[in-house]
């Protein structure tokens, strides 16, 4: 797990508009305007690479942090922020660009403390994610990882400089120990395993262009490198067959029911 938040994603918990997510212990029903708001979709450019995600995937749209932000003048300006990324990036041109977005592949309609969310599955655009809303054992569920990763400019990775590993090691330090390739997942352990004896690791691979992925995999040696190759060819399907200007979802499909199989594929899958 990387903990720090970009701060467009803080701007959420103080939006007081009609797309706006509560940041209290309580439970907000969303609005028919919230729903969709966040069923609708993104257009960003992430390392060059023109990408189609719907709202309620881009971490911190749905879901409800614990955090606040205090002060009239911080309020208004994390509103603003908000406010401006949502009218750039709910417009197909020009797409904004970011050096980095966080993302969860879930079951998006599941929600126990806000049943309200599972009218969203009906007014998602594309197939995938129709498919894993009211799916949490959905094939592409359970080759994804399981907590948010980074869509990534691999120009910028300097901009993990104030992210943290569980281990307490900076993720920017382990990403420049590493040679991105394309398809083909890299891997750095903290130094030290957590007090729980399981030890943390960044991954990241390379998928289109400047685009690349980063994540966190956890576990032993063998696991850590199973895991992130399982993952690692996930991320990148679901990038290139899930997120483009079209969606290949037939593909995407084929792809992770390939990889929910014991033999994990190294490099891009053999169709």
């Amino acid at each position: 797990m990387i903990f720090r938040r970009p701060l467009w994603i803080i701007a959420v918990c103080v939006l007081l508009g009609a797309h706006a997510v509560a940041c209290s212990p309580s439970p907000k029903r969303h609005t028919d305007a919230d729903i969709a708001f966040l069923a609708s979709d993104a257009h960003v450019i992430v390392g060059g690479v023109p990408l189609i995600i719907p709202f309620v995937a881009l971490t911190g749209f749905a879901e409800k942090p614990s955090f606040s932000v205090s002060g009239e003048k911080d309020h208004q300006a994390a509103k603003e922020r908000l406010e401006r990324f949502g009218k750039a990036a709910g417009s197909r041109a020009p797409a904004p660009s970011f050096d980095n977005l966080e993302i969860r592949v879930r079951a998006y309609g599941w929600n126990d403390f806000d049943t309200s969310l599972k009218r969203i599955c009906t007014h998602l655009t594309r197939q995938w994610s129709q498919s894993v809303c009211n799916d949490p054992a959905s094939p592409l569920l359970r080759v994804m990882p399981r907590d948010a990763f980074y869509l990534v400019d691999d120009r910028r990775l300097d901009a993990f400089q104030n992210h943290w590993t569980v281990g307490g090691e900076r993720v920017s330090d382990q990403l420049e120990q590493m040679r991105l390739r394309y398809r083909e997942p890299s891997v750095v352990c903290d130094a030290e395993p957590s007090s729980t004896g399981t030890r943390f690791c960044t991954a990241a691979v390379a998928i289109s262009g400047h685009l690349a992925a980063v994540w966190t995999v956890w576990s032993g040696p063998a696991e850590n490198s199973l895991q992130a190759e399982r993952q690692g060819a996930a991320i990148a399907e679901f990038v290139l067959n899930a997120l483009g200007p079209s969606e290949n979802f037939p593909a995407l499909s084929a792809a992770a029911f390939e990889l929910t199989k014991p033999t994990v594929p190294t490099g891009p899958l053999n169709r």
